[in-house]
């Protein structure tokens, strides 16, 4: 049934907006001024039976739009195409597309209606509801996205297109929306040398872009604000750190409001058991940061009760760990796509933290200063993660850094591992995986970030033996351990008078 009302729209489409000339006058770079592009949503589920839902949703919007005062163009994004680029290579001086994902009975619809000469998001509109309810979905998304559309925008008051449900207000031409409450907006990028910018990393320098890389990345263009994820269609990921106000108040709550604002990071990959499936329990993920630390924040549902879990580690850096569920953080602050560092949380607050060298030979015997908290929510359990930036190592001399990141999860309890790329069920541990794992931009570091610590010591004893006349004997020691980085990946370590029994390894 689904399918032929799909097949409807698209007919409904072809009679209305066909092949029929466009009206309205061209732009700048052969582009309609008021036409507007509607491309098929991406399946982030990943599985097959669902693929025909992103052709239906986008046939549904280019019908219930058409009566907008506009020109629809409907047609399929050019591969590894972000939605400006596809809207651009339409001809249309705006693109309306998204993504979709299914998990169960339930599904979500994530649309923007985004600019395609600067690359700004002009609107936004996140939906949830059942399968059973997509026709009622589409009818809301085409409501919610109808006031970003040029005739609408030029008819209403600009406070008319605010307040719709479930969405952000367009900002005005020359003055950005103000950010949500504990969100502070992206830094405007810096403007690096020519040659350091090769094409395949440069995106428009919008308001609302995250930042300006520097290097090439490995992946797909860095999604444009509010979006915080970006796939190709090869599966490689790009994803983007948003910048808070004031540090997160740590607690495993995730009560924050800018957890309500900020698109979560989705559509985990099974590496195991079945490699390249969707993940079967719902994984929810941010990335944030302020001026002294990373954060790294998920929500876990998971279908069975808390019983059900394996959850029986606290030791740190216990191999046992690895058998617990578990939420995973890998950082490759060099983005040499082989070494980097690791974190992994269980739903206890049981934690290990280790070095990669070569996607592999883990050591367990760094222990940075980081800090984490396991919470619960009627359906799972969630996560927050405080890693200061001193605790970390990652290129000098570039405010803007460009990082790799793998987030990942391992579902003890049904011998499910997910992460979020793909990664090879022959590749071993996927937090290892350092060459599979996303890219992540928007992260700004302080400068000067060396490590300086002082950790004195002091011991002392008191003896008495009445047998032998001994009373009273008191002993001391004190020393003192210092630890300074040379340089952003170099290290020195000073001791005087060690305890080897307190002193780091």
């Amino acid at each position: 049934m689904a399918r032929l009302v799909s097949t409807a729209a698209a007919a409904l489409l072809l009679l209305s907006a066909g092949s029929a000339p466009h009206a309205a006058a061209q732009g700048a770079g052969g582009a309609d001024n008021e036409a507007v592009a509607i491309i098929p949503f991406a399946n982030i589920s990943g599985t097959e039976d669902d693929a025909w839902y992103g052709a239906g949703i986008a046939e549904t919007l280019a019908a219930s739009l058409q009566g907008a005062g506009v020109t629809i163009v409907y047609g399929e994004a050019p591969a590894g195409a972000d939605d400006a680029a596809a809207g651009r290579a339409l001809g249309a001086a705006w693109v309306i597309g998204g993504s979709y994902q299914r998990q169960g009975g339930r599904l979500r619809i994530t649309a923007r209606v985004v600019d395609t000469a600067t690359g700004s998001v002009m609107r936004t509109s996140i939906l949830d509801g059942a399968v059973a309810e997509l026709f009622a979905l589409q009818d809301r998304l085409a409501a919610d996205l109808r006031p970003a559309l040029p005739a609408e925008r030029r008819a209403a008051p600009p406070q008319a297109a605010a307040g719709a449900p479930g969405v952000a207000a367009p900002p005005p031409p020359a003055r950005p929306a103000a950010p949500p409450a504990g969100v502070r907006p992206p830094a405007a990028p810096s403007a690096p040398r020519r040659e350091e910018r090769p094409a395949a990393a440069t995106a428009p320098l919008a308001t609302g872009l995250a930042m300006a890389p520097r290097i090439l990345i490995d992946g797909p263009p860095p999604p444009v604000a509010p979006a915080t994820v970006a796939r190709n269609a090869a599966g490689a990921v790009t994803m983007r750190a948003t910048r808070l106000a004031q540090p997160l108040r740590l607690d495993g709550a995730l009560d924050e409001g800018f957890y309500e604002v900020v698109p979560p990071i989705e559509g985990f990959l099974q590496q195991m058991p079945i490699e390249g499936a969707a993940a079967t329990e719902r994984t929810e993920a941010w990335v944030f940061f302020d001026d002294e630390n990373l954060y790294v924040s998920a929500r876990l549902w998971d279908s069975a009760p808390e019983e059900r879990w394996v959850a029986n580690e606290m030791q740190r850096d216990s191999f046992q760990l690895i058998q617990n569920e578990y939420f995973g953080i890998a950082l490759d602050t060099f983005y040499d796509r082989r070494n980097g560092f690791g974190f992994l949380i269980s739903p206890l607050g049981g934690f290990a933290d280790y070095q990669i060298t070569d996607e592999g030979n883990p050591n367990i015997d760094w222990n940075p200063i980081w800090d984490s908290r396991a919470g619960r929510f009627d359906g799972g359990w969630t996560v927050e993660t405080q890693i200061p930036f001193q605790s970390l190592r990652f290129r000098p001399g570039l405010a803007e850094q460009v990082w790799g990141i793998q987030l990942s999860r391992n579902i003890r309890w049904k011998n499910e591992v997910v992460h979020s790329t793909p990664v090879p069920i022959s590749g071993g541990p996927g937090e290892f995986r350092l060459s599979a794992a996303a890219t992540l931009t928007g992260v700004q570091v302080p400068s000067g970030n060396r490590t300086f610590e002082i950790k004195p010591y002091a011991i002392g004893g008191l003896a008495t033996d009445v047998a032998s006349g001994i009373r009273n004997d008191g002993t001391g020691d004190a020393g003192i351990d210092v630890k300074f980085g040379v340089t952003e990946n170099l290290t020195a370590d000073f001791t005087y008078n060690t305890d080897f029994a307190q002193v780091e390894v």
